[in-house]
């Protein structure tokens, strides 16, 4: 009987052992997949990172305007004058009186540096009728970054007797019988915007206010 032995053939690959390295092909391959992966996982970590700062500067942006909406109610709703709004020296002014006659404020926008156009700053001053502040005199702050074009005016005054500002359609034939401000100011902070339009009434006034005030004092001229 004949037995017949198998040998393998010499150009059959070799069983792989666990001491064996990679191919410079499998290295490039592994390279290139983990590269494409980074590229993908790196994209994503900026877009959130995007969209997280967006969010924090436009939540600012309005909390800033929340808090100025705060300060502009608690003062203008008992203010017993108002001035018409004017401007000197780039920024824009507007004047009021608080219940008594004698507590003067004044709203004070000042625009930012030279060729910037959302670094406007709102202050708020208060003094007493016959001491006004000095010339430069800075107020409190109560927003920054203020957008300084294509909002114009900030400031507008509604004098007693005088429509709404919406005087078409219904109610245009309401008149107010108290002095109101119209206060209009859009706040941006990196990428985010925020904006105020907002008509407060002030209802010490009437139409025996009178037209002067002895706060005018604290505007420059």
């Amino acid at each position: 009987m004949l037995f017949f032995s198998r040998r393998p053939c010499p150009s059959s690959p070799r069983p792989r052992s666990d001491d064996d390295g990679f191919s410079l092909a499998e290295v490039m391959v592994t390279m290139g997949i983990m590269s494409v992966l980074m590229v993908l996982f790196t994209g994503a970590i900026l877009q959130v990172y995007r969209t997280v700062n967006a969010t924090e500067t436009l939540s600012e942006a309005q909390a800033q305007l929340g808090r100025a909406f705060q300060t502009f109610d608690r003062q203008l709703r008992y203010a017993s004058w108002v001035s018409a709004p004017g401007t000197f020296g780039g920024a824009t002014y507007v004047e009021f009186a608080g219940p008594q006659l004698t507590d003067c404020y004044q709203l004070r926008l000042e625009p930012g540096p030279a060729g910037s156009t959302d670094k406007g700053v709102l202050q708020l001053l208060n003094w007493t009728a016959g001491s006004p502040p000095a010339a430069g005199t800075r107020g409190r702050t109560i927003a920054s970054q203020i957008v300084t074009t294509g909002v114009d005016p900030y400031f507008d005054r509604q004098s007693v007797g005088a429509a709404p500002y919406a005087s078409t359609g219904v109610g245009q034939d309401f008149t107010t019988a108290f002095q109101r401000l119209r206060i209009r100011l859009t706040t941006r902070s990196g990428a985010g915007t925020a904006q105020i339009d907002t008509t407060f009434t002030a209802l010490n006034t009437s139409d025996q206010t009178p037209a002067t005030n002895a706060c005018s004092e604290g505007r420059p001229s």
